[in-house]
């Protein structure tokens, strides 16, 4: 049986961030959230990862990777603690995530996630 971790929160920045295996940036547009995705998506050892400079709606950061089961997409729900919640989704449903969380328009259904387990 797995166990729920709280995180520490991430420290406030100025900007997004978008991060991968090959490094980190915050000058980037949101044609470069798609490119990352896309790179993922053909590669399975990629990940990719957006920051907010502050949490969206509870959320500060978007994650997502491949697995076996199809494209995992995990949530940073900011409040005491960082918490992870994740789900499966297609390649579309993660376009949309990610671009609706840079436009801060991604209301999570927290119903469609479940708490991530180490």
């Amino acid at each position: 049986m797995g166990k729920d971790i709280v995180f520490k929160n991430v420290a406030k920045q100025s900007d997004f961030t978008l991060e991968n295996q090959n490094g980190k940036t915050e000058n980037f547009r949101d044609v470069d959230i798609e490119y990352y995705l896309a790179d993922m998506f053909r590669d399975p050892e990629q990940f990719v990862i957006l920051t907010a400079p502050k949490p969206l709606h509870k959320v500060r950061y978007v994650q997502a990777c491949v697995q076996d089961e199809g494209i995992e997409v995990e949530l940073g729900i900011q409040e005491e603690g960082t918490r992870l919640f994740g789900r499966l989704c297609t390649e579309e449903e993660c376009y949309r995530i990610f671009l609706d969380f840079y436009d801060n328009v991604f209301v999570p259904d927290m119903s469609e996630y479940q708490s991530v387990e180490f």
